[in-house]
């Protein structure tokens, strides 16, 4: 039996001590409200307002927080005026807010549809950027389009924020973006950086707000959520040392990957369940488990998939909390989504059956 553990399973438990980290520490930094006002010091210091959006969304994509796109939504709302004179303005403000806080889908190697293949394939982080880097670098071009020319900085008025000073900022903030960024900056290989970087920041936060109740410490994790995770690890490892009778059966079922027709019914599969799930951590094992089956070769075609079938979905809240801030139609949404699904989609086409 811990053979049987050992080789399926527990070579990922640095993984799962990240999403344990996560949470703990976003369960802190709610209670205490240790983010909150990284705003106000970002605004006293910066003078475009359109730069400022962007430097808000980004921490607020990166910082652990349940429903960062209401975070940035609730700053963002007082970016415009109200009245009908600017409510063009302000319906743009929803795509703004959904595109700049979720593209850390793609590169955060805090969040599932990064942790989740980087494990079951044995990828480190860097090695991860090698096979995600042309979705993050048209999306990068997409998002920074959209930001600084559709719309003006004349639309944009940011109203001051409470501001507790820099002492704070790096005190509550710092040592986070610090963690995440000196993983990424290692490439993230193993334990042998997981349990110290994160390890160092858990306890750093458990001091910093003197909790050390196991727990009220227990209690910021979602068990249910590490518990499909731990399933996603185990059944992805279980699959690839049994393939034989998986790729019989794909060819049975007339699914072959290196046809035409193979891969358009699989593609059609994958993007419709993740359309109709729209959850991160759905798509995310959808990726992985279509990887380990058809090939690591197709991970970021099926990757894009997942991801587009996630962000286009009707059920992705993040485009109901933009409808109620900014009154953002949805064919507004959709315009931009769109756009944004098929540079991706066409991007992953050209390196996946293209770039060999």
């Amino acid at each position: 039996m811990n053979e049987f553990l050992e080789k399926y399973y527990l070579s990922d438990e640095i993984y799962l001590f990240v999403l344990f980290t996560i949470m703990v520490v976003a369960g802190l930094a709610k209670e205490h409200n240790l983010f909150g006002n990284t705003y106000g010091w970002l605004k006293s210091k910066l003078d475009s307002n359109r730069l400022v959006i962007a430097i808000v969304s980004l921490v607020s994509g990166v910082l652990p927080l349940e429903g960062r796109s209401t975070i940035s939504a609730g700053i963002l709302d007082t970016a415009t005026a109200s009245n009908e004179k600017n409510r063009s303005a302000r319906e743009k403000l929803g795509p703004i807010d959904f595109l700049t806080t979720h593209h850390y889908y793609m590169w955060s190697p805090i969040e599932k549809p990064v942790l989740l293949p980087m494990a079951a394939f044995g990828l480190g982080y860097s090695a991860w950027i090698g096979v995600i880097w042309p979705l993050i670098a048209v999306s990068s071009i997409f998002i920074f389009y959209y930001l600084f020319f559709v719309i003006k900085e004349k639309e944009v008025d940011i109203a001051p924020q409470k501001n507790l000073g820099a002492f704070n900022f790096i005190k509550n903030v710092v040592p986070f973006l610090g963690a995440v960024l000196t993983y990424m900056a290692l490439g993230g290989e193993g334990s042998e950086l997981v349990f110290p970087i994160f390890g160092c920041l858990l306890a750093y936060y458990l001091f910093l707000t003197k909790t050390f109740d196991w727990r009220k410490i227990s209690g910021y994790v979602n068990w249910t959520t590490m518990a499909i995770v731990g399933v996603i690890f185990f059944t992805s490892n279980y699959m690839q040392d049994h393939k034989e009778w998986i790729e019989h059966a794909v060819k049975t079922w007339n699914m072959d990957p290196h046809t035409f027709r193979g891969m358009l019914v699989i593609s059609i599969l994958l993007f419709s369940a993740s359309f109709s799930m729209g959850s991160d951590g759905k798509f995310a094992a959808l990726t992985v488990l279509a990887t380990t089956v058809f090939g690591k070769e197709y991970l970021l075609w099926f990757f894009a998939l997942d991801y587009c079938g996630y962000l286009l979905t009707p059920m992705h809240e993040c485009v109901m909390i933009g409808k109620r801030y900014f009154g953002t139609p949805l064919s507004t949404y959709y315009k931009a989504l769109g756009t944004w699904a098929f540079l991706i989609l066409a991007t992953a086409g050209i390196f996946t059956f293209l770039v060999k």
